[in-house]
């Protein structure tokens, strides 16, 4: 990542800071090229997934010691047929005292414990896998705060949205239909040679959740279990019944050499309907230098899914951080 160091004085002092404050604006930039055998529907079973994003991210430290900054990012989207995205810039953090603020758009923890995924992002998006169990809230983000700060040796996570309809500017407490708050708190604590997170959510559309995940060093490689509880309503676009839905999941993640890393991932999920999945992934990297890294990805789903969507699904690429 090439950092630009730019000295800001006049804006600075325009908004309140002090004429020796400097801001930092970093640019940073990633590809990714690869190529997919799908479990689509016979049509489009192989295809060719490019995709590019460039990044920026500003800060700036006040002269009292805070510490402000936010983000933007620009990006063709390999699975948006060659659409443009700009992502980001609807929230700014503040950190101060060892806790970390986000004013803005913010997205609740709903599924605190469900692992199992650890495939990269064009097996992810783009393998024509499709399960019909429904888990997670069916709105978790909107106009916010968020706050994480540390407690002796854990770290508490508090989110808080007030109007799900809106993203960085809108009505905090809006009767409008629709329009719900929502909250997650999360703690992440270590025991011995292993850290533990245990989280809850709830939102006024009734929707609830609560879950764990342990993590851990075991026979040279990272293992972490967990499990998560969401009680939906029948607006998530899988659920037919309104009901609790459970996800168990585990990965492994270990590295073979310097540049080598083998991760792999299990997922079995449940839901209200009776419908269920079982999800394996394999994921093989290895760094090539540079920020350059290839892998190969593999993705099988059985259980309940959309017609034709279950089987393997294979990716092999390149990823390129700049």
């Amino acid at each position: 990542m090439k950092k630009l160091m730019i000295a800001l004085s006049a804006i600075a002092a325009a908004v309140g800071f002090t004429a020796t404050a400097k801001a930092d604006i970093s640019v940073s930039g990633s590809s990714n090229v690869a190529y997919l055998s799908t479990a689509g529907d016979g049509a489009n079973d192989e295809e060719l997934a490019v995709g590019n994003t460039v990044s920026f991210a500003m800060s700036t430290t006040t002269s009292g010691g805070i510490g402000i900054s936010s983000s933007l990012a620009l990006s063709t989207d390999y699975d948006g047929n060659n659409s443009q995205t700009v992502d980001g810039g609807n929230s700014v953090t503040f950190t101060t005292g060892g806790a970390t603020i986000v004013v803005g758009d913010v997205e609740i923890s709903d599924t605190i414990g469900s692992v199992g995924g650890v495939v990269n992002g064009p097996l992810d998006d783009a393998s024509d896998l499709d399960s019909s169990v429904g888990t997670g809230f069916v709105d978790d983000d909107g106009t916010g705060v968020e706050l994480t700060t540390a407690m002796g040796s854990a770290s508490l996570n508090i989110s808080y949205v007030s109007n799900d309809n809106t993203d960085n500017f809108g009505a905090l407490n809006s009767s409008a239909a629709g329009a719900d708050s929502a909250m997650s708190a999360s703690i992440t604590m270590p025991f011995g040679a292993y850290s533990a997170t245990i989280g809850v959510a709830d939102s006024d559309t009734g929707e609830s959740s609560s879950g764990a995940s342990v993590s851990g060093t075991i026979g040279g490689g990272t293992v972490t279990v967990g499990y998560s509880n969401v009680t939906t309503i029948t607006g998530n676009a899988d659920i037919t019944t309104a009901g609790d839905s459970e996800v168990i999941g585990a990965t492994y993640v270990m590295a073979m050499d310097a540049d080598t890393t083998i991760s792999v991932g299990y997922q079995s999920a449940k839901d209200a309907d009776s419908e269920s999945h079982t999800q394996t992934d394999l994921s093989v990297e290895r760094a090539l230098g540079g920020g350059a890294t290839v892998y190969l990805d593999l993705r099988n789903l059985t259980g309940d899914t959309a017609a034709n969507m279950d089987g393997t699904a294979i990716a092999f690429g390149t990823s390129v951080a700049f």
